[in-house]
């Protein structure tokens, strides 16, 4: 497989650190600082991700671009609440507010800057791993986004025993929302194909509804 040089990694990555602090000055506390239109949707979406998953009480989960921790919000609301859950997020701005909003929660919940496309190896093991919006944002000829998204995947599922579910917009374009330049639009077939490389078991999930922009989930099985 191939793969995007450090120095490639670093400027993507500060690049989105300082995009999401100037939207955390701007926006403060909000789905939008994130890049999702609501908490409707965003709900929505984390929704679509946990059918079929079933009981999360004894595993471990991470959330891999954590941003505030609101996947953990709805895992609480929905009774899903797991055994302990670890965020992780490139920026420090939202790390922080994440740990202000959670401090209460206690040690099952943590919270730390962790950058996935970095050279920092985590000692860590979760059943569950989780990867919203990391993959969304087009490069186009900085770096080659399949390779990019490849890359940190490949990553991803090192940490986990069980499941790694990754969210991506599609390019089956949803007719009644226009194709946005900023956006990389992911072949699900394409995304498939890598996914079979690493497990034999995996999933698509491509039928729910436009968040407005279609979206599918990939979940790599150990």
């Amino acid at each position: 497989m191939d793969k995007i040089n450090a120095s490639s990694l670093d400027e993507i990555s500060s690049a989105m650190i300082s995009r999401y602090s100037n939207r955390y000055r701007e926006l403060g506390y909000d789905v939008k600082t994130l890049g999702w239109g609501n908490e409707e949707q965003q709900f929505y979406r984390f929704s679509q991700a946990l059918e079929g998953l079933g009981a999360l009480s004894t595993k471990s989960v991470l959330d891999i671009g954590c941003g505030f921790g609101d996947l953990l919000k709805l895992l609480i609301a929905s009774r899903l609440k797991p055994k302990s859950y670890t965020g992780w997020d490139i920026n420090p701005d939202l790390i922080e507010e994440a740990k202000t909003k959670w401090i209460d929660y206690g040690k099952s919940a943590k919270f730390e800057v962790h950058n996935l496309a970095g050279t920092e190896e985590k000692n860590l093991k979760v059943d569950v791993a989780f990867m919203f919006g990391l993959l969304n944002l087009n490069f186009h000829d900085k770096v080659d986004n399949y390779t990019y998204s490849y890359q940190l995947i490949s990553k991803a599922f090192e940490y986990v025993n069980e499941v790694l579910v990754v969210d991506f917009i599609s390019d089956r374009i949803a007719s009644n929302y226009p194709k946005e330049d900023f956006i990389f639009y992911h072949n699900p077939v394409k995304i498939l194909e890598f996914a079979l490389s690493l497990s034999p078991k995996v999933e698509i999930k491509h039928q729910y509804h436009p968040i407005p922009q279609r979206e599918f989930m990939l979940y790599i099985y150990k």
